[in-house]
């Protein structure tokens, strides 16, 4: 009997040590440098997350089962013109969307408890507009870099195959010239031929991620140069004469939009002082006496 006690006084003595180890151990000893790096990140993520993330991230997929399929494959689409901007997907939209709701949507309440209805609805609306917008000037920076990338691309990539460079690797080769959605795009249909994409496939996808006149007119003539046996290299040329006299145009048309804007802006900040700063300068000058006009 006395020799169970001993013992069972021993093994809690040794659980005791064994637990004050642990407790003054370092935690991360023998951790890869790496995988600490990654833990504290994940931790320091962790703690920012917010209220308003926590009921973002809770609701969005109530959300995206109201909103439909077809609404959702209309945002994909959305998105992905837009060159999915921060590695947004349909999901962090959502998120997005449903935080400017929150925000937007508590100052409407407050404005209608003020008796102000317009402007409640005009919040509640600018919730759903605002992101929207965002992904719609996201699409148009993009569309417009790729517009003008793509005429000396085309220049680049009829000199090399004109040279007897086959056509996959004159396009690897120029694409590496060039930065921006233009060079995404075209890695990803580079990467889709190598996988066993067929050829049409891979530039009928790509005209359909970029969605602009030029590269609509580059994947059409590729095509039809491919069915007819046409020359490339020419096909290339005109190609890229066009695009520029489409992107010259399109810069005429944007600055006849801007003029307007321009004398609008000009109106409203430097018209009034010029006024009074004339007012001033032509009271001063006359030199008149107010007050014994005032006082009779």
């Amino acid at each position: 009997m006395a020799l169970l006690f001993g013992m069972a006084v021993l093994a809690t003595f040794a659980v005791f040590v064994f637990g004050w180890r642990l407790a003054r151990a370092d935690a991360l000893e023998g951790w890869d440098v790496a995988d600490i790096a990654l833990l504290r990140d994940e931790a320091q993520r962790k703690r920012r997350v917010g209220i308003l993330e926590r009921i973002a991230r809770r609701t969005s997929p109530q959300l995206a089962v109201v909103l439909g399929p077809r609404i959702i494959a209309n945002l994909r689409r959305r998105i992905d013109l837009a060159g999915r901007p921060d590695g947004m997907t349909v999901d962090t939209f959502l998120q997005l969307l449903v935080k400017y709701i929150i925000v937007l949507g508590g100052a409407g309440v407050y404005m209608m408890i003020l008796g102000r209805l317009v402007s409640a609805l005009l919040l509640v609306a600018a919730g759903v507009i605002m992101p929207l917008s965002r992904l719609a000037g996201a699409r148009r920076r993009r569309q417009t870099q790729i517009d003008a990338d793509l005429p000396d691309f085309l220049d680049v990539l009829a000199v090399t195959v004109g040279a007897g460079i086959g056509f996959r690797s004159a396009m690897d080769r120029v694409s590496t010239r060039f930065t921006g959605p233009l060079r995404e795009e075209l890695t990803l249909t580079l990467h889709q031929l190598d996988v066993g994409v067929p050829r049409r496939s891979a530039f009928t996808q790509l005209r359909d991620r970029c969605d602009t006149d030029a590269m609509s007119s580059f994947v059409s003539a590729l095509l039809q140069a491919e069915e007819l046996g046409a020359p490339l290299g020419e096909a290339l040329n005109s190609i890229a004469r066009d695009s520029r006299r489409e992107a010259a145009q399109s810069a005429r048309q944007r600055a006849a939009r801007m003029n307007p804007r321009v004398t609008l802006i000009v109106s409203v900040i430097l018209v009034p002082p010029t006024l009074v700063l004339i007012g001033v300068g032509m009271f001063l000058g006359a030199d008149i006496d107010f007050g014994s006009l005032l006082n009779g």
